[in-house]
């Protein structure tokens, strides 16, 4: 299975009925085609995007619930007010150990957009922690974009879907 592309495109253009989704994340941009593992990679889950982190928050995109934590809080499933579900997920190596912070909310929580989901100490980290946002029923909606190289959580745009007419 072939992930379905996600592509740049300028925040000027676009249009007035995206749904954007704001990053939980703070860091540099990169496609999900080149996570470690090929399961995000190939798109199995839905189409997504992945950031290295630069910054120790995860912070909820959108109003919503959060459905649940999974994986020692390396997982978070969330579903927005208007249905659209997502995962995020930490990709943490074998070789590196982590320490969990603080994970604020618990399993059926009401999120709004811009609380803190998780917090992580990644100073001990060799290489950066990447995270990804995966649509998990977003196959069908229509096409997605991305608008930064770099984006701040709780601010920019991570994720633009642009609706099907």
């Amino acid at each position: 299975m072939k992930a379905q592309k996600i592509d740049y495109l300028a925040q000027n253009k676009t249009p007035l009925n995206a749904i954007n989704i704001t990053s939980p994340f703070t860091g540099k941009i990169i496609e999900l085609k080149e996570h470690p593992e090929p399961f995000f990679r190939f798109g199995t889950l839905g189409p997504g995007i992945m950031v290295q982190l630069t910054s120790h928050k995860i912070l909820a995109p959108f109003d919503g619930t959060l459905l649940q934590v999974k994986n020692a809080g390396t997982e978070f499933i969330l579903q927005a007010n208007n249905g659209l579900k997502v995962l995020i997920n930490l990709t943490i190596f074998d070789s590196q150990s982590i320490t969990h912070t603080h994970i604020a909310q618990l399993n059926g929580s009401k999120i709004c957009k811009g609380q803190r989901l998780a917090y992580f100490d990644l100073r001990e980290l060799d290489t950066p922690m990447l995270a990804s946002l995966i649509l998990l029923n977003g196959h069908n909606l229509g096409t997605f974009h991305y608008s930064h190289s770099h984006v701040n959580a709780g601010e920019d745009t991570l994720l633009t879907i642009i609706k099907k007419n």
